[in-house]
């Protein structure tokens, strides 16, 4: 089969490897959409250090090619899947507790989506009801991602939320919180993307410009308050540090995305303390929130299309994750 190899920094080749052979309780996955992620584009620039050569890629759908030995049923050949790459024990302390994200036994199955089969195991499969394309089901694990943080943020109906960052995590967001009732605002640095805001839920977006980053802007628009729940998806220390500053009192402010290359701020404990703003943050997923995702995209709650900019086959992988390293657009996509 063909597999994209990344040997390097900017070093990424479609080479001929040998096809997966399902093991027992195992299913070969013939990949249609798989997606190209921030962490995936960490890797190719250099910013994230991985061992070399390997196969990127973590957010496929695909169809089940083969079945390894006794496989259980109803699984069958020719059943449309969206595949879940993190494995829970479901038996250790985080996994009783509800945190099964921090499971202290979790196998990272290196699912290698950009090829064409994986080999999966069965009970890291979903199977995609009919109306969830697998462009569409390709968005469950960053989806999934976006659930587990929305359950630590507190949104009244009618709340004012700003998403921070109109990127295809932003715009999940935005769905998101639009769907709980929320008047939501956007803000980013790229007024192109706020177009995609406007379809994708929010009421008001914002040109973040250089001199307070929007910040008198947002207040404006929340009644000289501040907004109710901010949600930063931007990892840079300055844009957090700003975002803390925008937040009403006895606001919720969720730190979504981690720092590249790491960085710390300075926080104001006046903040947290005299206006009792709860400061948060969210890694990952557990199994029910992949499966919530994919219910959100089965009855429409969540549409990828306003997200998907790009499309590529395999053997232009290279120009999809030099698009996505550039934010030229929004979501690429390796489909086949």
């Amino acid at each position: 089969m063909r597999a994209a190899r990344l040997y390097g920094e900017g070093d990424l080749r479609v080479e001929e490897v040998p096809d997966p052979s399902p093991k027992a309780g195992e299913a070969l996955v013939r990949i249609h959409a798989s997606g190209v992620c921030p962490s995936d584009i960490r890797s190719y620039t250099g910013v994230k250090a991985t061992k070399a050569p390997w196969t990127p890629g973590h957010e496929i759908a695909g169809v089940i090619e083969a079945l390894g030995p006794d496989s259980p049923e109803p699984w069958a050949v020719g059943d449309r899947v969206a595949v879940d790459w993190r494995g829970v024990c479901g038996v250790c302390r985080q996994c009783q507790r509800g945190a099964a994200n921090f499971c202290e036994n979790v196998i990272s199955y290196p699912i290698a989506g950009f090829a064409d089969f994986t080999a999966m195991p069965l009970r890291q499969l979903r199977r995609l009801p009919d109306a969830v394309s697998f462009e569409a089901a390709s968005f469950c694990e960053p989806l999934a991602c976006v659930l587990n943080a929305h359950r630590a943020i507190p949104v009244e109906l009618g709340a004012d939320v700003l998403v921070v960052g109109a990127g295809p995590i932003g715009l999940l967001h935005t769905q998101v919180a639009a769907s709980r009732g929320a008047r939501v605002i956007v803000l980013d640095r790229l007024a192109g993307r706020l177009d995609a805001a406007r379809t994708c839920g929010a009421r008001d977006v914002v040109v973040a410009g250089d001199d307070d980053g929007g910040a008198a802007e947002i207040r404006e628009l929340t009644d000289g308050y501040g907004p109710d729940a901010v949600i930063v998806t931007v990892g840079i220390p300055s844009v957090i540090q700003t975002a803390l500053t925008m937040a009403a009192k006895d606001a919720t402010v969720n730190l979504f995305a981690g720092t590249h290359p790491k960085g710390t701020i300075a926080v104001n404990p006046d903040i947290p303390h005299y206006d009792q703003v709860q400061i948060n943050g969210s890694h990952d997923f557990i199994p029910h929130d992949f499966s919530t995702a994919l219910r959100l995209l089965r009855f429409g709650v969540v549409d990828i299309a306003p997200l998907v900019s790009h499309r590529f086959d395999l053997t232009d992988i290279t120009k999809a994750f030099e698009t996505t390293a550039a934010q030229t657009g929004l979501k690429s996509l390796i489909v086949a």
